[in-house]
């Protein structure tokens, strides 16, 4: 955010990406806010969800090039990249929120359902932006940062659309818990699992990522309900209760 207050105004019409500052400022209060403290979980996941798409379509007014979401800048001879907020920040916090809160059936159903959202987006951002200029030395750098950082969104999104918008009634089995454990990233948050026994169609015992709350009320031995739903979207998807 900061690096945006030294370069000059990117002029789109009625519209700048530095007059979208305010869209990246609320991106990135509810995404820290949907990463640490997911409640009330429904609203928070929509709100972020929408985030991207209104700041194509505000930013797309004009339909200025592409180049108008990423800043770049030279700093001490290194290359440096500033993607927009409300584009940056959403697709990865889904991502990480929704890998950690349900667990997927299926990767292939994620990739197939996954890449039609991805297309649509794809749409959507040729719609409201123009291409880069072939003058432009860094227009595969903005191509690579624009569209991969909408890719993650797409499939993070529709995972999430998938779980957290299932109504479905859910097939329930009983488990036992065999082993629990923890792993540590570099950046000191701690993730809990709980290993359980085979159960339904999967013949081997497998760990299931689960609140710390849920790790320390649950002992080994103990047996755990898991709900099994078959998506909004027929991503098959469970979690433990």
């Amino acid at each position: 955010m900061s690096k945006k207050r030294n370069k000059s105004k990117l002029h789109l019409g009625s519209v700048t990406l530095h007059q979208l500052d305010w869209l990246e400022w609320i991106s990135i209060v509810f995404c820290v806010w949907f990463w640490f403290f997911p409640i009330p979980y429904k609203y928070l996941f929509a709100i972020v969800l929408c985030l991207p798409i209104i700041g194509l379509i505000l930013n797309g007014l004009a339909r200025p090039s592409l180049a108008s979401l990423v800043s770049i800048s030279h700093s001490e001879g290194e290359l440096k990249y500033d993607l927009a907020d409300f584009i940056e920040f959403p697709g990865i916090v889904i991502l990480i929120r929704v890998l950690t809160d349900f667990e997927f059936e299926s990767f292939y159903s994620i990739i197939k359902v996954g890449t039609i959202g991805f297309i649509i987006l794809l749409l959507i951002l040729t719609t409201t932006h123009k291409l880069v200029e072939r003058s432009n030395k860094n227009k595969w750098l903005i191509y690579f940062s624009v569209v991969g950082n909408i890719a993650i969104y797409s499939y993070a999104a529709t995972y999430g659309i998938n779980c957290i918008f299932d109504n479905s009634k859910p097939k329930v089995y009983l488990a036992e818990v065999i082993q629990k454990s923890t792993t540590r990233s570099r950046r000191h948050s701690t993730t809990y699992y709980l290993k359980v026994e085979p159960w339904g169609h999967h013949r081997d015992p497998e760990s299931i990522s689960v609140s710390s709350s849920q790790y320390n009320e649950t002992n080994v031995g103990q047996s755990v309900k898991i709900y099994y739903r078959e998506g909004l979207l027929n991503i098959p998807w469970y979690n433990l209760e």
